[in-house]
């Protein structure tokens, strides 16, 4: 949708971005497009759009043959959706928080979206513990959300989430995006990040939620040494320990011997 479509479809429907629920409308329809063409999945093939909003990337993925589950929280940019969307059989509209409609969703080997920026750290993190991990994800998020989750030991936007991301997959990022592609224009640049997942994750389901425990506990007090915050026996603190090194460690702790 180009901006003034975004423009006329909230005005006629009497609805405004909501800030609690991070909405800014990318509405450059080339971008759209660029951001698409990124996926490493091809068409035809079941795909879970995380906050479609009023549809810009929705409507090229319907286009190219994609099976889209789609979750909004927003009652009026849901009925917009059913409205724009009725007549396509390739798409399905889950209404409610995508915290807590996320779990219940089938496998996917696609998950996209444009994330709210008050909620993409703790979306990825359920997405994480889902029984089947999606083979690929391409998100749109806030600049420095997208730093953290690429990032590498012993800097500052390494922390508990990088680690649990990165065991599971390979994160790039592709493209920063200025304000000004999106309605209403936000404070901050976004950028645009993929998630391939690695073909031997290290850690099978059950040792996530553990895994992740462990890893909050001991970046909590970051600057203390792990035996001060997790009682583990090293004088190391959390963000000098790769991404492997945790892994290992966290083996020897839970399979001793």
């Amino acid at each position: 949708m180009t901006l003034t479509e975004i423009k006329k479809a909230l005005a006629e429907r009497g609805l405004n971005p909501l800030k609690q629920f991070g909405q800014n409308f990318l509405f450059d329809q080339n971008l759209c497009r660029w951001i698409l063409a990124q996926l490493l999945t091809p068409a035809p093939g079941p795909v879970l759009e995380i906050g479609p909003g009023l549809g810009a990337l929705t409507g090229f993925l319907l286009e190219d043959g994609y099976d889209v589950t789609a979750l909004e929280i927003d009652r009026g940019l849901a009925a917009f959706l059913r409205e724009k969307f009725e007549k396509k059989k390739n798409f399905t509209l889950v209404e409610g928080d995508a915290l807590e409609t996320l779990p219940a969703q089938g496998a996917f080997p696609v998950v996209l979206g444009n994330l709210p920026y008050n909620i993409s750290t703790p979306l990825v993190a359920t997405l994480l513990m889902r029984d089947h991990l999606p083979q690929e994800c391409l998100f749109t998020l806030q600049k420095e959300v997208g730093h953290r989750f690429a990032a590498a030991h012993n800097t500052s936007d390494y922390g508990a989430i990088t680690i649990l991301l990165q065991t599971y997959y390979r994160v790039e990022i592709l493209k920063t995006l200025p304000g000004n592609v999106f309605f209403p224009e936000p404070d901050v640049h976004s950028i645009v990040v993929r998630l391939s997942l690695h073909e031997i994750p290290d850690l099978p389901k059950a040792d996530r939620a553990p895994f992740h425990a462990l890893l909050k506990k001991a970046f909590t007090q970051r600057r203390k040494k792990l035996r001060n915050t997790t009682g583990i026996d090293s004088d190391q603190r959390p963000q000098e320990l790769s991404v492997g090194e945790w892994v290992n460690l966290y083996k020897k702790l839970q399979y001793p011997g």
